[in-house]
Order: structure tokens, then sequence, then C-alpha cells
């Protein structure tokens, strides 16, 4: 059962909606499930144009989420419009973390399959990003023809750190289960917030503390037949 290597991942978007919107930006880093550390050079980051932008180049937005990008990065709405015609196409994104994922199967390389994939995990990824990967798998035909889901990740278990932060602090006074907040009330820098590379790093180190502190308390509990005789 650790086998599977662990892909915390992060999409950024042009738009808030997982239906519609188009990645700009997508990184992962891969986990190794026995030491509970991050690999070493498994850092992946890519970016990419959003679909609108393909069709027609000079494609103005005009949402809140522009003027949350221009924000975080510190410069115009312009220059989030500049940079974003300048991106590989999200075919050509896509692609590139197809071939990120395929070095991290487990068991034979060469028989390579859904069940051999790594564990997706990240921080809210069942209502976002696992949306967005479910729907360009179907796009790029990236999918388990038996199932029809995507076949980027182990289908069975789905990592969600925001999950983890609910189970430990839901009668804590934590003000809200945003990753900002986490990262205050954890203590992490929140410099450099909101780029993908920098969340799935800071994601990997708490999702690697949780599932220390679990191994950790699971040894010292009596699980097995803890049922037996309860009255």
């Amino acid at each position: 059962m650790l086998t599977k290597k662990i892909c915390v991942f992060d999409f950024e978007t042009d738009g808030s909606d997982p239906e519609i919107c188009s990645p700009v930006q997508l990184s992962a880093i891969m986990v190794d499930p026995i030491k509970l550390e991050i690999i070493k050079d498994s850092e992946f980051n890519v970016f990419c144009k959003p679909e609108v932008m393909e069709t027609n180049s000079e494609y103005i937005y005009d949402t809140d989420i522009i003027d949350f990008h221009a924000r975080v990065k510190g410069c115009s709405k312009e220059d989030i419009y500049k940079q974003w015609r300048q991106y590989p196409s999200q075919q050509i994104a896509w692609n590139s973390f197809i071939s990120y994922l395929d070095k991290y199967h487990c068991g034979n390389r060469k028989k390579k399959s859904i069940f051999s994939a790594p564990i997706a995990a990240g921080y809210n990824i069942h209502r976002f990003d696992l949306k967005i990967i479910n729907r360009l798998s179907h796009k790029y035909k990236n999918t388990e023809a038996k199932e029809n889901i995507s076949s980027l990740f182990y289908p069975r278990d789905v990592l969600d750190i925001m999950n983890l932060v609910f189970y430990w602090f839901e009668s804590s006074d934590l003000k809200s289960y945003s990753l900002d907040t986490i990262r205050d009330y954890l203590g992490i820098s929140k410099e450099g917030a909101h780029d993908a590379l920098k969340d799935v790093q800071d994601c990997a180190q708490i999702l690697i503390r949780f599932l220390r502190l679990h191994r950790r308390l699971s040894e010292k509990i009596n699980f097995k037949g803890s049922f037996i005789n309860e009255s």
C-alpha cells in the first residue's frame, strides 16, 4: 500500500468555476510514501495560455480573477494579459504534465496503468482541481476506458488537505479553512503565495506533517477488535 507516490498539485486559473475555467499555471511535487519526504528534484511547473486566447489573442477579461492575479503579482491587468498571451498552448502544457506523472508510476514502469499511477493530493482538490483534471483528461483522451475516468491518478485514494484540516480543527478557533488562514495558523510565510509552485511546496509540507502524525498515533492505538464486547 506504500508503493504509490503522492502527487501534490495545484492549478492557477483564469476563472473561479472549475467546470469552465482554463488553467494558466500547473505545478506539482512528489512525496515519498515510505519516508514521507519530498522527492528530490520532483518539482514541476508549467504555464499555459487560456483557451479563449488560443482562438482570440486579443481577448480582454473583465472579471475579479484578473484583479486578483494582478494584485498577487504586483502588476497591472495589462501585464497579466501580456504574460498569458506569451504562454505555450494548453495542450503543450498538458502533455508535459502527463510526461511528468509517467515518471512516478510505481512498480514496473513498462506496465503503467491507472493502478500504478500516483495518488492525487492538494488543497481543496475535490471541489476544484480534480474537476479540471477530469475535464481535461476527457478533452485530451487521457481516460481509463472501462470506467471512463481520468487515468492520471490512482482511482481509489485522494488526499485533500482541506479535509484533514477539518478533521483536526473542526472544534478549534480557526476562522476559516482557506490555505492562507492555515498558513497563518501554522506559521508558514505567505510570501509568494498564490503561485502554484509555492502553494504545492507548502501543501506538501503540511501533508507530510499530518501523515507523520497519523503514523505515530496509529502505532499507539489498538484498533483491531476495538468494537468487540462494547456495551
